[in-house]
């Protein structure tokens, strides 16, 4: 179907020539020589596009595009604005304006071409995204799985839904099932960016608690296994104690009968075309319902690879799930957060809070704790010693001997977030933010020559550590 495109020009020379060269690609174009005729046609046909020149009369061809903004068949269209190089300072640089681009005369056809089709492709994804999520909805994610096919890429394509998300819904309401969702979404965000596949990956959603990304095959796992990992940590403190506790919810079925049902979990399905020469999305989207089905029949989080092109005799062969990646991802103790509010320390309400910090800021749910003042440094610092199972150490009050300053650069130290507590004949005792670097630790050996024993520091005394001593540091 040919975009439809209402072009707004007193001028009959340039009206005839703007139609003449709009025709030549396919649209379908309607004129308008006044603003009262324009408002008309938006009235009547709802356009992909206007094109308005800036001396319309008897409305000027700024105050028309307010005016079609403001109808209902104009609500959302892109209108490029037509004006003369004296014009543009002033145009910008009005307080209100509706339009959403700007040609300045005169100008080629390429150029035409290049303003239109970056505005109809961005109005085109505006109506697309989805409205809880923003992100892009079933036709982008099904033309960039087409545009990879016909380049002939490799790629994974990872369908993400939430298992039990139904009942989470019926129990606490539509509003907190929204929270969740748009929880998965900066989650699957936050995953792909750990595993440094965000730059080359495309995030979609389908509706509903249905996602899509498509990655390369290669960090196609770690990307999985970070997510699920996120979720199973942190989607517990969206219920409330006594749910999480018995790890059910009970809700009525359709006929009226209260039913237990497990908290919520995460199923991703991943396809690739490593080994299969798939021809389009559909293909792709059949084998993927396949092992989505096989993964609902699973309890918890799973992560599921269709390998059977490879070839194997069974789907259950092909299992890259959490039965056989448990150990990777279960940890010997559990989130701070929850281990927090068992003692009592924090409240729930407290910590869904510090949960939705986390998650909008990336801030460590520890940090966000400190700084709302319900657990203090060394509540923190002593559970997450047992956590991590690296020793504590409070950097308040620490100063750096003439020794320890040799050490490491400034520069190293602020960006690796270390600083050196203790040196022995062959060690050095290093108090790090992220104690489990082993990148880092082995860059300080190799820089030292001596063997790090790391300590773990919180992220604000950390701070505090640098701005006590910037005189040194500057």
């Amino acid at each position: 179907m040919a975009y439809k495109i209402l072009v707004a020009e007193k001028d009959s020379a340039s009206l005839a020539l703007l139609e003449t060269r709009l025709k030549a690609r396919g649209y379908d174009v309607f004129l308008a020589t006044h603003s009262d005729e324009a408002i008309r046609l938006v009235q009547k046909v709802r356009f992909d596009l206007v094109l308005i020149a800036s001396a319309m009369e008897p409305v000027d061809g700024v105050d028309l595009a307010q005016k079609i903004k403001q109808t209902m068949k104009g609500l959302g269209v892109s209108i490029i604005l037509i004006a003369d190089e004296n014009e543009i300072s002033e145009l910008v640089l009005s307080r209100e304006h509706g339009f959403d681009d700007f040609l300045i005369k005169p100008f080629d056809a390429f150029s035409l071409q290049l303003r239109m089709m970056l505005n109809l492709t961005r109005a085109r994804e505006r109506l697309e995204a989805n409205p809880l999520t923003s992100l892009p909805g079933s036709i982008a994610i099904e033309e960039n799985i087409q545009r990879r096919l016909d380049r002939n890429e490799v790629f994974s394509v990872c369908y993400i839904d939430i298992n039990h998300f139904k009942s989470f819904n019926d129990r606490y309401g539509f509003n907190r099932g929204d929270s969740v969702i748009r929880h998965l979404a900066q989650l699957i965000s936050k995953s792909l960016e750990t595993t440094g596949a965000k730059q080359t990956s495309f995030i979609g959603h389908i509706g509903g608690d249905d996602f899509v990304v498509i990655t390369t095959p290669e960090l196609e796992a770690s990307f999985a296994q970070e997510c699920l990992q996120e979720f199973d940590r942190i989607i517990p403190t969206y219920y409330e104690e006594a749910d999480r506790k018995q790890k059910s919810v009970f809700v009525k079925n359709r006929n009226g009968v209260p039913m237990a049902f497990p908290l919520m979990s995460l199923s991703i399905a991943a396809i690739t075309n490593l080994h299969l020469p798939y021809r389009n999305v559909a293909e792709i989207s059949s084998d993927a319902a396949e092992v989505k089905q096989y993964l609902k029949t699973q309890p918890g989080s799973h992560y599921l690879r269709d390998r059977r092109a490879k070839p194997v005799s069974s789907l259950e062969e092909s299992m890259e799930i959490l039965s056989q990646n448990q150990d990777k991802r279960k940890t010997t103790t559990k989130p701070l957060g929850q281990m927090l509010l068992e003692m009592g320390l924090i409240t729930e309400e407290e910590l869904n809070h510090a949960v939705r910090r986390h998650i909008e800021t990336g801030e460590r749910i520890g940090q966000v704790l400190i700084r709302m003042n319900v657990v203090t440094s060394a509540d923190v610092g002593r559970f997450l010693e047992e956590k991590l199972n690296v020793s504590y150490v409070s950097l308040r009050g620490h100063a750096l001997s003439e020794d320890l300053a040799r050490i490491l650069t400034e520069e190293f130290i602020r960006a690796h977030r270390v600083v050196p507590l203790a040196l022995g004949d062959s060690f050095l005792e290093l108090a790090m933010v992220d104690p489990v670097n082993h990148d880092t630790i082995a860059l300080v050996e190799e820089i030292s020559g001596l063997k790090v024993v790391p300590k773990f520091a919180l992220e604000n005394e950390f701070e505090e550590f640098l701005e006590k001593n910037h005189q040194w540091l500057s």
